[in-house]
């Protein structure tokens, strides 16, 4: 039916992975047919065992697969984007503050000589004597201001890169935390086995984010590092760089998916074979 859709099954980097994905279906219905027998031995009466077997699934499929990511947030609370973004916000303005402040002291040091030069005194009538600012008092205001914008540039900069590194360090502690909770059911197992296996999970998620970050860093030593962050300088249009080319995502490969999802199918195998134990040793000690 999926090939008479016009999906390409048949293609070599599709295949395998459909493969995997009918292999690891295979092996979670193993799981709740143990899950089953265990619970036919045990019970009697078919009633109980099917009431017994829906509470199981309730509980297996839907509800704990979330409490692990909901437990994770609890335990490791992390900051959110929006905290983060108003706190870099607000150094970033402490900053042109700062810088604002110097150009003006500056400004009006370069003043004070131009007047001391045109033989002008500070208390002289307004219109007795003009005085001009040219490019050449501008080109010498962002020298002196260059070496205050890159050392401003270069604390948000440190500042930015340490809030962002403390983040991801939070948020990836919660994520591992949810989910190794969310293990301790077969479903969430599936779950990342199979999006691993179709490019939509934890692998691939991975790689955006780590492609993502070494595009920011090249963006940030190619084109972030030459603007100033003084929105009142000077710049030349031909000190603008040029634009960059957008990143191309890397897809990762079926070894890599498979050896990202291994604990997911030895902790498949391990409910499988465990459970199907169970049963069968309580089996062999009934009398039937």
């Amino acid at each position: 039916m999926l090939v008479s859709q016009g999906f390409p099954l048949a293609e070599s980097d599709i295949f395998p992975r459909v493969l995997c994905l009918v292999l690891a279906s295979l092996l979670y219905i193993a799981v709740f047919f143990a899950i089953g027998a265990m619970i036919s031995i045990y019970f009697d009466s078919s009633k109980t065992a099917l009431i017994v077997a829906f509470t199981i699934w309730v509980f297996v499929v839907l509800i704990l697969p979330r409490v692990g990511f909901l437990a994770a947030q609890i335990v490791a609370p992390t900051s959110t984007a929006q905290s983060v973004y108003r706190e870099k916000t607000a150094r970033r303005s402490e900053l042109r503050a700062g810088l604002e402040a110097e150009r003006g002291k500056i400004m009006g040091e370069v003043i004070t000589e131009m007047m001391r030069k045109s033989n002008i005194t500070p208390g002289e009538k307004p219109g007795t004597s003009v005085f001009t600012i040219g490019p050449e008092h501008i080109e010498r205001m962002d020298e002196k201001m260059a070496p205050l914008e890159e050392e401003a540039r270069l604390k948000y900069r440190d500042l930015a890169a340490r809030l962002d590194r403390r983040y991801q360090r939070e948020r990836k502690h919660q994520d591992t935390i949810g989910v190794n909770f969310s293990r301790i059911t077969p479903t969430a197992s599936f779950i990342f086995l199979a999006t691993d296996a179709t490019q939509t999970g934890q692998a691939k998620k991975n790689t955006y984010f780590q492609t993502g970050t070494r595009y920011y860093e090249t963006l940030d030593a190619e084109i972030f590092s030459k603007m100033s962050e003084d929105p009142g300088a000077h710049v030349h249009k031909e000190e603008i760089p040029d634009p960059m080319p957008p990143p191309s995502l890397a897809e990762p490969t079926l070894a890599e998916t498979l050896q990202h999802a291994a604990l997911d199918v030895l902790l498949l195998c391990f409910f499988a074979i465990v459970l199907t134990t169970v049963a069968f040793l309580k089996f062999f000690r009934m009398d039937i």
